[in-house]
């Protein structure tokens, strides 16, 4: 047990410097916002990058974990053929969600519900790009190559960087800027990748795989839209239906918690992933207790995420009163906390090879989000709403906890019963 939670320390440092020149990154733009941004701004920009977690999550469709277990079952050395496949189908489900969002929010602007239309000419390229560095990554995960990521992600920083301030000095619209320089350094790092990859250059689109993969991911991804779909429903309500002010702190709140997201929680996320599939193999009983070992570091992060974001509001955001901004801070990372944490109590789905119940578990939730959350906005009070965004993830986390105890429950009962039985 020791030695496996070493390893997973070892593998989330790794991720977690990796993730460090993006969080430097992150905190550089966010640095330069308040001189370009006004606070409506700041919704816009959560309502926009929300939507496109969403829409790229749909265009994935749930390929990576089908990949995943794909080179786990069969080897690294015999992948080329599920990896070819999945660039050729999520470059093709990349740009067209691009496009999707382009046509919705150029309705939206039509409609004056919209303000921000020079960044849509970024999507595109943002949600292509974004999908080939989705797959590559997933392929570096599972061969363990936290390291190499590491260098990479310093370079992706040090490109994305330069390319933002090369547009914003040549007077490029702020939000173009943020989103087509991360799109283009994304893109760089991805040709890097596949050439150290050294895919063969004879392709083709193995059908049998992208069957079996997208029947694996499905429901894996119609989980992980439902998650999703609850966050854009959260800030799709506070732009649409809040008074511009309340939606203002809560943009302004989504900036303060991403570098505890993007540092803490993704990290810890990616080294569960790394790890879990082995762990189900060659130790499958131990799961419980590392379970609630990764959980309980997640946990501190709430913590250590309010500080982060005191921090970042008395050097940057000081003309706002952190009182009124503090309960969209903690309903933000309560979010951000449970999501985490849902990864690392759903091992029973990956058990079962069967994500049929966490997809349950979350259009629960969503449905639950999509009734209160505007209601409670419109006619209560948004602090009541508030209440309700921060605590409602944390039934999913719970529902999926009991999950996978009995899961757990009943492999051992099956082990006792048969020894000679393989638990996985």
């Amino acid at each position: 047990m020791t030695e496996r939670k070493a390893s997973f320390l070892d593998t989330w440092k790794f991720f977690a410097v990796a993730a460090l020149p993006g969080f430097l990154s992150n905190f550089w733009v966010i640095l330069r916002s308040p001189n370009f941004l006004n606070t409506n701004d700041f919704i816009e920009w959560a309502v926009l990058a929300s939507s496109l977690v969403l829409l790229c999550c749909l265009s994935q469709l749930g390929i990576k974990p089908g990949y995943m277990q794909e080179v786990t079952d069969k080897g690294v050395n015999k992948r080329y053929s599920a990896l070819i496949s999945s660039v050729c189908v999520l470059s093709a489900t990349g740009l067209l969600a691009g496009i999707s969002l382009v046509c919705l929010f150029k309705v939206l602007n039509y409609f004056q519900l919209w303000k921000n239309t020079n960044v849509l000419f970024s999507l595109p390229i943002f949600c292509l790009t974004t999908n080939l560095y989705v797959i590559f990554q997933t392929d570096m995960r599972i061969r363990q190559k936290a390291r190499e990521l590491a260098k990479l992600s310093i370079i992706q920083t040090m490109l994305s960087l330069i390319i933002f301030e090369a547009m914003l000095a040549t007077g490029f619209d702020f939000l173009l800027a943020v989103f087509l320089s991360s799109g283009i350094s994304n893109g760089i790092i991805c040709i890097l990748l596949f050439r150290s990859i050294k895919i063969p250059t004879k392709w083709n689109i193995d059908s049998i795989f992208l069957t079996k993969a997208l029947k694996i991911g499905s429901f894996f991804l119609f989980a992980l839209l439902c998650r999703y779909a609850s966050d854009s429903i959260v800030f799709s309500s506070f732009k649409w239906i809040a008074s511009e002010t309340v939606g203002g702190y809560l943009g302004v709140s989504i900036k303060l918690c991403e570098p505890i997201s993007i540092l803490y929680v993704s990290a810890i996320q990616m080294a569960w992933g790394s790890h879990v599939y082995g762990w189900i193999k060659y130790s499958i009983h131990d799961l419980p207790k590392l379970s609630t070992w990764a959980s309980k570091i997640l946990l501190y992060g709430f913590l250590l995420g309010n500080i982060v974001a005191i921090l970042m509001w008395f050097f940057l955001f000081r003309d706002l009163s952190f009182t009124y901004l503090l309960p969209f801070v903690v309903m933000t990372l309560s979010r951000v906390i449970a999501f985490g944490v849902l990864t690392t109590t759903g091992y029973g789905q990956t058990i079962q090879r069967s994500y049929v119940n966490g997809f349950k578990i979350n259009f629960m939730e969503l449905i639950i989000t999509i009734v209160l959350v505007p209601l409670s906005l419109a006619y209560i009070h948004w602090s009541v709403c508030l209440l309700i965004c921060g605590l409602l993830p944390w039934t999913s986390v719970l529902r999926v906890y009991l999950h996978s105890r009995a899961v757990i429950n009943l492999r051992k009962f099956e082990s006792k019963s048969n020894p000679t039985t393989n638990t996985f």
